[in-house]
């Protein structure tokens, strides 16, 4: 087959959606397919704002495939980019986390008072991009998503049958997982918070769970990677980021830029003994089954889609999002019994031997297939 993996996102591998297609991209092409796999730079670079690229990127998508000579069997299009794709194409449209959830949970969050989300952008999101993305859903031969939940919202409003969608893992990579730490192998650099210091990662909950940590006499030293780009932004950033936590807690922070070296990261799963994932939206949260992969032991919200796969009290310690309280108990209890962190790093482990970037490409390459016999 000859297959287009295409995205309206920038070229990033430090981001979960990119580095996921890239990783699918390697993993469709050991099957002997042709793959090739179109970002931003590839649709169109302009218009640059987000806002003006929501009602647009499909067209960019539409005119760009056009103009293709490469004759694709199946364009597996992530978000709204297949909507405006000719009815007669094998179009997969993908979702790394449905936008229509993550809309409801940042809504949550205005309501919280932990986010300001205009009236401007409320009237304008949902036209210029909920709707499209529907739209895709509907037209699409097939649908992946990476968690069950995504799965049933769909099917709930009538826009794909059960039997239409593909649940498919995001994965992890094998040799990564073979050179994982021995499970007896010295740690020490306490708790491990990855990913972008934004509401939807639940960093306010985070902060809010450190300080009740800190008022038992219970916080270990924290690591906040990958919260802001390096440059000359980072020290205003890293300010900002310090000025949620209280003075007591600063000697306890460590903040680290972001990075696309995969190295880097992986060491620090390495090092750290615990993973913490409070986010308040994750369509998957690929960062929980990477430490996974290192036997670093996690504390996520059961929101994270990568929570379909697990076993809570087995695999990691599942906590509800939005609460603090959960949260730090659930840091704690782990924090102060090795025994578990241990027994629960792993049983993670195991788990994440069978949620692999090779699976996850077979997975997918059978649902082309469908969407081939569909449009046939």
């Amino acid at each position: 087959m000859r297959i287009l993996l295409v995205s309206d996102e920038p070229d990033d591998p430090s981001m979960g959606g990119p580095r996921a297609l890239a990783k699918l991209q390697s993993g469709i092409q050991e099957l002997g397919h042709d793959c090739d796999l179109w970002f931003r730079v590839q649709i169109g670079s302009r218009p640059r704002s987000q806002r003006l690229r929501w009602p647009v990127s499909p067209w960019l998508t539409r005119r760009a495939v056009g103009r293709s000579t490469a004759g694709y069997d199946v364009i597996d299009a992530s978000s709204a980019q297949g909507c405006r794709l000719p009815r007669g194409t094998a179009m997969v449209a993908r979702s790394h986390g449905l936008e229509h959830r993550y809309y409801r949970a940042l809504l949550d969050d205005a309501r919280a008072g932990l986010l300001h989300k205009p009236w401007t952008h409320r009237l304008w999101y949902p036209p210029a991009c909920l709707w499209q993305v529907e739209r895709a859903l509907r037209r699409a031969r097939r649908v992946i998503v990476p968690n069950g939940g995504d799965r049933d919202f769909i099917v709930g409003r009538g826009w794909a049958p059960a039997a239409r969608i593909d649940v498919i893992p995001h994965g992890m990579d094998v040799a990564r997982w073979r050179a994982a730490p021995a499970p007896d192998a010295p740690r020490g650099q306490g708790l491990l918070f990855c990913g972008w210091w934004t509401t939807s990662k639940g960093v306010a909950f985070l902060a809010a769970a450190y300080l009740q940590l800190l008022a038992a006499g219970a916080a270990p030293p924290l690591t906040l990677l990958g919260v802001a780009r390096a440059g000359k932004e980072w020290a205003s950033e890293e300010a900002r980021i310090r000025a949620c936590f209280p003075p007591e807690a600063q000697a306890s922070l460590r903040l680290v830029p972001r990075t696309e070296d995969e190295a880097a990261v992986t060491e620090a799963y390495r090092r750290h003994d615990l993973l913490v994932c409070p986010s308040t939206s994750e369509g998957f949260g690929l960062v929980v089954l990477e430490a996974l992969s290192q036997r670093l032991p996690v504390v996520c919200t059961s929101v994270a889609g990568v929570a379909h796969w697990l076993r809570d009290g087995r695999d990691v310690r599942l906590v509800p999002a939005r609460d603090a309280a959960a949260l730090a108990a659930a840091i704690r209890e782990l924090w102060e019994n090795a025994g578990m962190r241990r027994a629960m790093a792993e049983a993670g482990y195991q788990t994440a031997a069978t949620l692999t970037w090779s699976a996850a490409a077979s997975q997918t390459v059978a649902c082309y297939r469908k969407a081939l016999e569909a449009a046939a």
